[in-house]
């Protein structure tokens, strides 16, 4: 039986990336937190915003850039897929269902179509953040 697993989500950052280097490998994993709101009519028929809390996870070059660009409030645009994490704490076991990103794209602050120029935090000597900067092929990322 053939099957598809895809995911793009568009939101907010709910915190900051947070980077860890695995214990077996060392290779990076970013946990993020991401609101997206759904827009629906409530039960006096007045559109109102729902948010949806998705977690999601960026691995080796993805992580790292991920904890050295984003933080808290930032607009990004997520391409990945679904994965179910288990484990087992004091005999129960656990599942979450997250989302693994292939790419994550910034968006321009306060654009919510991604419209104009893409950049980072401004600071004296830096450029502006590529497009392509945070898709995890490493040989597509410019630096």
């Amino acid at each position: 039986m053939a099957s598809f697993n895809k995911v793009i989500l568009m939101g907010n950052l709910t915190r900051d990336p947070d980077v860890r280097a695995t214990g077996a490998t060392g290779m990076k994993v970013a946990r993020l937190g991401l609101a997206v709101n759904e827009r629906r009519r409530d039960r006096n028929g007045q559109i109102q915003e729902f948010p949806v809390f998705v977690d999601v996870d960026a691995w080796d070059k993805l992580a790292e850039l991920c904890g050295q660009y984003l933080s808290k409030g930032r607009s990004i645009l997520v391409d990945g897929r679904l994965q179910m994490d288990s484990w087992e704490k004091d005999g129960v076991r656990h599942q979450k269902l997250k989302v693994r990103a292939s790419t994550i794209k910034f968006l321009p602050q306060g654009d919510r179509l991604g419209n104009g120029p893409l950049q980072r935090p401004q600071d004296a000597d830096q450029q502006p953040v590529p497009a392509n900067a945070l898709e995890s092929d490493p040989d597509d990322i410019p630096f």
